[in-house]
């Protein structure tokens, strides 16, 4: 069914002609129905890559857990915003041990997007480090593990949503029927578990904090606080190149083995700037974790 059917169901049709120029093209990730051996597009398990590729580490010189591997072949149909590789691999990485939350300056040790622009030829599947192994094994919660299980991934073009409390929402001055209306349809749909996906708006429990300005906060050398602190800020970007865009969100998925914030069964964000992705500086990415 289209959003716009949706809407209406909802008893939202007054509203269309306004949000519908409003929404973001984007991605999402659905497993793969008819599996591929040694699949280039995965979430979970061990990467795919070339001799030679070497695992991050975080500060402590631990062995981040491999959160997912995009080949952007597969996904260029759907880039309807031209802002992605035309080719290569994108590795996403993440400190799934201690789970840092994007807020401070200090974090950004605790992820790692490798983009290998190489064409993907003679890969192999890489094993996964020991010390990780070890303490994967450690654990007892299925809430803990370190390493997940594995699943080929497709790729779906689809349209998303401003978040309710967004500026563009509160310019349209809705009357407190059709608003709560409005956030009522938004968690029914971000609330769908679990959900994946690359570009367009991310799908959020809480929508009263901005995302991308706590990516640049924290990439600026500036911790965020919470909600009144009278402390300094940074103001609005002008340059569109300043604008974060979502390159992959994660959701928790207990049959992957992921459980973002644990038990609070939260999502984990990858951000990147326009002007850093547009020129493949994936050492820039940052990311959130929203439980």
């Amino acid at each position: 069914m289209f959003l716009q059917d949706q809407l209406q169901i909802a008893g939202l049709e007054g509203i269309w002609e306004k949000i519908g120029p409003n929404l973001k093209h984007s991605i999402k990730l659905k497993p793969k129905v008819c599996s591929i051996k040694n699949s280039l597009s995965i979430i979970g398990g061990t990467p795919v890559a070339t001799n030679g590729f070497k695992w991050p580490l975080n500060s402590k010189k631990e062995h981040l857990s491999f959160i997912a591997q995009i080949n952007v072949e597969d996904i260029k149909p759907s880039d309807r915003q031209g802002v992605l590789p035309s080719q290569g691999i994108l590795y996403f990485f993440y400190d799934a041990f201690y789970q840092p939350s994007g807020y401070e300056n200090e974090h950004r040790y605790s992820w790692k997007v490798i983009y290998d622009e190489a064409k993907p030829s003679k890969m192999v599947k890489i094993h996964c480090p020991q010390d990780l192994e070890t303490r994967n094994n450690e654990v007892t919660s299925v809430f803990e593990k370190l390493i997940f299980h594995e699943f080929e991934i497709d790729f779906h073009s689809e349209y998303t949503m401003p978040p309710y409390e967004s500026k563009f929402v509160k310019s349209l001055q809705l009357d407190f029927d059709n608003l709560w209306k409005y956030e009522q349809f938004y968690f029914d749909k971000v609330n769908q578990k679990p959900h994946y996906r690359m570009l367009g708006f991310p799908d959020r429990k809480m929508v009263n904090i901005s995302m991308p300005h706590i990516c640049r906060r924290a990439a600026n050398g500036m911790d965020h606080y919470p909600l009144g602190y009278s402390g300094y800020s940074l103001p609005e970007p002008i340059d569109k190149n300043e604008e974060w865009i979502l390159l992959l969100q994660i959701d928790s998925d207990l049959e992957v083995g992921m459980a973002w914030g644990g038990e609070e069964m939260g999502r984990i964000y990858f951000w990147i700037r326009k002007q850093d992705l547009l020129q493949k500086n994936f050492d820039r990415c940052w990311v959130i974790l929203e439980v």
